[in-house]
């Protein structure tokens, strides 16, 4: 998944939260608990920057070695094959360690995003409004109807019924109305 759109991604549950969040007994104004999840999107935003800072550099690193393998493919027979097999080494290892990187921002965006669902109780956040509205959401890159059913609160089976789903099956750019 591009790192903008797991920005996407993620400014689109926090969308969904927002839409979702529980009437407090006046603890809790709107405007403070946007503010809350303003401070979290900021707080993913620069994950996801320190995770492309870090991608470029793993980049830089990989063409190096890249370029080092290239010169010893070049050398001809003075170059070992322990040499070649060394620098793929390497190059699998800074793969890993890209993977790795964005496998723990990736967990660290779930983990907020929970919280944030999980604190908010899939209530909604001023006046209870009717049950038969409803949001629109679009579909994104890497989004299934699990995930969408859970980042809104709503089950799998309320949003196969509004959406007149036979599959679970999705498409990029696909409009779901999500049920309330």
């Amino acid at each position: 998944m591009k790192h903008k759109e797991l920005l996407k991604f993620a400014m689109v549950l926090v969308v969904c939260a927002v839409t979702a969040l529980p009437a407090r007994a006046q603890e809790q104004t709107v405007a403070q608990q946007l503010s809350i999840l303003e401070e979290r999107l900021s707080k993913l935003r620069a994950d996801v920057d320190a995770l492309q800072f870090n991608q470029q550099q793993i980049q830089q690193d990989i063409k190096q070695v890249q370029g080092q393998m290239d010169e010893v493919r070049h050398a001809g027979p003075g170059a070992s094959a322990n040499d070649l097999q060394a620098l793929e080494a390497r190059v699998k290892a800074l793969d890993a360690a890209r993977e790795t990187d964005k496998k723990v921002i990736i967990d660290q965006l779930a983990k907020e995003l929970a919280t944030m669902s999980g604190s908010h109780g899939g209530k909604t956040a001023t006046q209870p409004t009717p049950a038969t509205t409803s949001t629109e959401h679009i579909v994104t890159a890497g989004e299934t109807l699990t995930s969408v059913a859970k980042s809104c609160g709503v089950t799998i089976s309320d949003l196969r019924k509004a959406n007149n789903l036979t599959s679970d099956s999705l498409k990029v750019g696909q409009k779901l109305v999500i049920p309330k």
